[in-house]
């Protein structure tokens, strides 16, 4: 299964190397490809790997508040047709959306000179519903002209009621949600109330796991769905346990249980590093199985023993940045000024509900 993640910062560049020096037919050029590696650096990328082995990238710049360009993307020739540079494309413009932006061009080989792998290049963007712009004959040289394409980026869709299903049977994800769309007047009703099955969460990021979710919610009640995919990402246990961080809680969702855990495998590492962020993602999906989905974020510390009763999940133990109290000793609202879910939330609602 091909999975779509972001790279760590020390991760860029030798990705983009690696795999654009495979690929001579398109990056031949030393001092391009030495640029592309140099600027992927402090780019947004987007990984496409496979079995845990990347096998594709794309690097995007922001040109302006609403238009970026793709400044390099590029798949690994034997795994071409393997559906990954459409799925880096659908991520990055998913990821550009939540930005706000209305445009995505990239620049390529113009036509006028001949080129069998450029051609297929070009087929490949205007299947992706990219359309030429304007060439550029001298940009790069007069052997290389360059041909800009656009794509207009559709707006999100937008909830029109009049019930929203919440894809949870966590009570207090349910109660968190409910409070945050309160202001929207929409009427809420959770997975556990039409009694509807919890689904196997088998995808490999927290995008894939809201989405199936709110999918299979969607499908089976007839209403817009909306599912949450979060966790806690530890820096010196290497990101976990991350997607993984409802099951560290076990079958009773015992989050002190998780919550040691953590604690013990810190121990374990004989390190005082207690860096950790939680990751949100809501995916607010329809049931013709249209989804649209927005990433959230909060970073801070972590403290033992846990404090406060207020939150749910590891809350009791996670300090946010900038702050001496933990989720679990925060007032709800509070919280929710600064929360990962509400930053996603920000991200859903300018997007997708009115008030």
């Amino acid at each position: 299964m091909i999975a779509i993640e972001q790279p760590s910062a020390s991760d860029k560049s030798p990705i983009c190397e690696r795999i654009l020096r495979a690929l001579p037919d398109w990056f031949g050029i030393e001092t391009a490809l030495v640029q592309f590696v140099r600027e992927a650096a402090e780019l947004p990328m987007l990984v496409a790997s496979e079995d845990g082995a990347a096998m594709g990238f794309l690097t995007l710049r922001q040109h302006s508040a609403c238009a970026w360009e793709i400044h390099a993307i590029a798949v690994l020739q034997e795994r071409h047709r393997r559906g990954a540079g459409r799925r880096l494309l659908a991520e990055g413009e998913r990821l550009l959306r939540q930005h706000r932006a209305e445009f995505l061009t990239v620049k390529t080989l113009s036509a006028s000179a001949e080129s069998d792998e450029y051609a297929r290049t070009r087929a490949f963007y205007a299947a992706m519903g990219f359309r030429p712009l304007l060439e550029l004959p001298t940009l790069w040289s007069a052997e290389n002209p360059c041909l800009v394409m656009i794509k207009p980026l559709a707006a999100p869709r937008r909830f029109a009621g009049p019930q929203l299903v919440i894809a949870s049977h966590n009570a207090g994800k349910v109660r968190e949600i409910a409070e945050l769309l309160a202001p929207y007047g929409v009427d809420v009703i959770s997975a556990a109330q039409l009694n509807l099955a919890e689904p196997e969460e088998t995808a490999t990021t927290f995008v894939g796991n809201a989405e199936l979710k709110a999918r299979v919610a969607a499908a089976a009640s007839g209403r817009p769905a909306l599912a949450d995919d979060s966790g806690l990402a530890v820096s010196a246990l290497d990101g976990a346990p991350g997607i993984y961080s409802a099951r560290w809680a076990g079958p009773t969702k015992d989050f002190a249980i998780a919550m040691a855990r953590v604690q013990r495998e810190l121990e374990a590492k004989g390190t005082a590093d207690r860096r950790a962020h939680f990751t949100a993602v809501l995916s607010l999906c329809w049931p013709d199985g249209h989804c649209e989905s927005f990433e959230g974020r909060v970073d801070g510390r972590l403290i033992w023993p846990p404090r406060g009763d207020k939150g749910f999940g590891y809350d009791p133990m996670f300090v946010p940045g900038g702050h001496a109290v933990t989720f679990g000793e925060m007032e709800p609202a509070a919280k929710h000024a600064i929360s990962h879910r509400a930053d996603a939330f920000r991200k859903l609602t300018a997007a997708c509900f009115a008030r």
